[in-house]
This record gives C-alpha cells, sequence and structure tokens, in this order.
C-alpha cells in the first residue's frame, strides 16, 4: 500500500515527485532488462511498470523525492516556480553520469533493479533535497525512499519471493545494465486503488523537466 505523509495514500491523491525516467533510444539495454523480467513475474502477484513488449519505458522510474507537505493540487502556480527554479539551480552544477541498475531481485514491495554504482546519484538526490528545503522548507521531506532503485513491479498479494527470485537469477541475462542521468521530472504521481483486483495502479502527468548542468539533450 502507498502511503503519504506516514499514512495510507488516499486513493486517486497526486502528490509531486521528482523522478528519473529512463529513455527510450537511449536507455534500451535497460528497457531490454526490465521486459526480460515481465514474462517471469506473470504468475505472481506482481503488477509489472511496462509491458514485455513494444519499446516504451511505461511507468519505471527511478524516485529521486517526494514532496509530501501537501498534495499536488494545493500548490499554485507561483509555488511551482519556485519550485522549479530551485531544482534548476541546485542541479544546474551536477554534470550529468551514466550509472547502472541491477540484478532483479524480488522483495517484499514487488521485484526492483537496485542502482550502484549510487554515489552520483546521490548527489542528484541530496541537491534534489536541498532545492526542496529551499522551496518549501523542512515539512517538504517527510519519506525516506530507502535504497536508490527502479521498481520492475508492485505486489498487490501474496507469494514466494524466494521462487521468484530463483527465477529472475537463473533467466535473465545479461542481469546489469546502465542508466543515463541527464535530467530529472518534476510530475504529480497519483496512486489509485483497484477495488477489483485489490491492488493499486499508478499514473502522473508531467509538471517540469530539469536538465543537469551541461546536458547534452
Amino acid at each position: 500500500m502507498p502511503r503519504f505523509q506516514g499514512r495510507p495514500w488516499p486513493s486517486g491523491t497526486s502528490v509531486l515527485h521528482v523522478y528519473v525516467l529512463p529513455c527510450p533510444g537511449v536507455d534500451d539495454e535497460l528497457l531490454s532488462l526490465a521486459r526480460a523480467c515481465v514474462p517471469l513475474m506473470e504468475e505472481y502477484p506482481v503488477d509489472p511498470q511496462l509491458s514485455g513488449t513494444g519499446d516504451d519505458a511505461g511507468l519505471l522510474h527511478l524516485t529521486v523525492e517526494m514532496l509530501a507537505d501537501v498534495p499536488a493540487d494545493e500548490y499554485d502556480q507561483s509555488a511551482l516556480q519556485q519550485l522549479v527554479e530551485a531544482l534548476g539551480e541546485e542541479l544546474a552544477v551536477v554534470a550529468p553520469f551514466t550509472t547502472e541498475v541491477g540484478p532483479p531481485m524480488a522483495n517484499i514491495a514487488g521485484a526492483v533493479l537496485d542502482v550502484w554504482p549510487e554515489a552520483d546519484a546521490e548527489v542528484v538526490r541530496e541537491a534534489t533535497r536541498t532545492a526542496i528545503r529551499k522551496a518549501r522548507g523542512e515539512a517538504a521531506l517527510q519519506h525516506s525512499g530507502g535504497r536508490l532503485h527502479i521498481s520492475l513491479g508492485y505486489a498487490d498479494g501474496t507469494g514466494s519471493s524466494d521462487r521468484l527470485n530463483s527465477r529472475l537469477r537463473n533467466e535473465v541475462t545479461p542481469r546489469r545494465a546502465p542508466l543515463l542521468v541527464d535530467r530529472v521530472h518534476l510530475l504529480a504521481v497519483t496512486w489509485t486503488e483497484d477495488e477489483g483486483s485489490g491492488g493499486w495502479r499508478m499514473s502522473w502527468d508531467s509538471v517540469a523537466e530539469i536538465p543537469l548542468g551541461g546536458s547534452p539533450r
């Protein structure tokens, strides 16, 4: 169950997040790795974040930070502009870089690809947090995102992670892929409860795209 301000997420509520999004045509090795995992998750209660076919990135994302002071619809245009400007100032001095993600691993929340090396990505996260503090104050930072990762799918039931991990380990090759980080996306992320399955479905609307310093794209 997704959480907002330490409590269960109100279904249908949108909250601002800063994400890194894989880019088709640039991060194709990563997208191929993620697609290879999709059929292996089909018999488990995991909702994949992309399909096993096609050339789009689906809902794959690396969460940098959530802005948890208020829901997205309580930000007026001036507040959004202040936030975008603060993010632009802090990230302008962070150079683009390439890191790696993987191997695929099942856990209590679903299935993930951890980020490693993570030092450069942590610089992006800290710069983002600094910008959020400047624009919104400490109250906007209420959640610990834990280790940086990309979610392959979210669990909407119970199953054996041991069995799924065995399949991911034995049947997915290669097990790591590069990820170019040259920008972040400010998004209004919505979680909606699916009453039919008992799970939750994510969607988002784009608010702004903020390049890292010297970004070629």
